[in-house]
This record gives C-alpha cells, structure tokens and sequence, in this order.
C-alpha cells in the first residue's frame, strides 16, 4: 500500500469523517488509510493508524496493531512522499463497529480542539520539524510493539497530537507532542520498573 503525501488542505475530523460511512463489518488497515481524505500531508495517515492502538482490546494487541505506525513512522522522518505499507500488514483487519464507536468518542473533542488550532511556528511542523516528529514517532512505535505493561495510551495520545500538528501545521501542537512523549517516558520506566519488582518479589516466593 502507498498513499501520498502533499500538503494540509482541511481539518483532520474532516478527513476523518468517510470511516464512519463504511458499511462492511470490518476494516482492513488499508480501507482505513484509503477512505480519509487525501492531500492532507501525513498527519491524518498517522491519526488513523493510531486509533487501533485506542481500541479497548485485551492487553498485548497494541503490539500488533503498532506495527503499521513501526513501518510508516520511519518514512515520515525521511521525508518519503509516498507511505508504503507491506501488503500483510494493510490487509489486517478490525470490526467496523468498534472503530466507529472510538471515532464518536474522538470526533467531538477533536473538533472542539481543532477551533484553536492554526497555522504556527512552521519549522516544528515542515521540512526537518516534520522529520523529528517522524523520528520520535519511529521510537513511540517501538515502545507501542513492546511487551511493556500499561505503557500504550500514553503514547498512543502523544501519536495523535503529532497527528493533529501535522495536519494543521501548528507547531504549539506539535510542542505539546513532545511534553506527552516526556509523560510517556515517565509512564515506560515507571512499567518496565513494576514489572521488574513484580517479577523479583514472584521469584522470591519460589
């Protein structure tokens, strides 16, 4: 799968609006890429790619479901035009109705949040800005694809604010990716440490 990349034209609740009209029972990754808005730049690829990482799911599928975000993150930091996506991985598929339920969960406050956002501090968000979001996305998709526990929402939420910036190329948005990715890291160590003590105290009983 590739999809191309140019620049932002129109909101990115607006881009998103087409997955709710689908009518199959479920959604391949790339009938989801295919279905938002194009001309958009990367920021609504990005955004839907992120949403499966948000479906309640039973812990270890945001594993998975973060490999599209592994492949396509590093094109972004390399300035690809195009987004490419191995075939094994756009025809994995989700069920319509969870996807539909997240995204009137999700519409509302993005549309609210995107009455303030605007046009700003461009060299966060074009040209070399646009690459180290990618850079620091290639690294969120690698603690996403990790067995760390209790370690995806927050990342996952730092992907859709890089989203979000991207799409409307406002850089203070893009600022608030990076204080999530900062959150993010505190939440990483603060897992792999419990897990670690976990895992000390069981073999302490045997």
């Amino acid at each position: 799968m590739a999809r191309s990349i140019s620049a932002a034209s129109q909101s990115l609740a607006a881009s998103l609006q087409p997955l709710l009209h689908a009518r199959k029972a479920e959604l391949s990754v790339g009938e989801m890429v295919d279905r938002i808005e194009r001309g958009d730049g990367p920021g609504p690829v990005l955004f839907v790619l992120t949403l499966p990482v948000l479906l309640p799911l039973p812990p270890g599928f945001s594993m998975l479901l973060a490999l599209p975000l592994l492949m396509v993150s590093p094109q972004i930091a390399l300035g690809r035009r195009e987004l490419w996506m191995p075939a094994v991985l756009s025809r994995r598929t989700f069920k319509r109705e969870q996807l539909v339920k997240l995204l009137h969960r999700v519409l509302p406050p993005l549309k609210k949040v995107e009455t303030r956002v605007h046009p700003r501090l461009g060299f966060l968000t074009g040209g070399v800005g646009a690459r180290l979001v990618g850079v620091v996305c290639t690294l969120i998709a690698i603690v996403l694809v990790l067995p760390i526990p209790f370690a995806n929402l927050v990342p996952a939420v730092a992907l859709a604010t890089f989203a979000l910036g991207l799409s409307r190329r406002d850089g203070l948005v893009v600022l608030a990716g990076y204080g999530l990715v900062a959150l993010a890291i505190v939440v990483v160590v603060l897992g792999v440490h419990g897990a670690d003590f976990g895992w000390q105290r069981l073999r302490a009983m045997f």
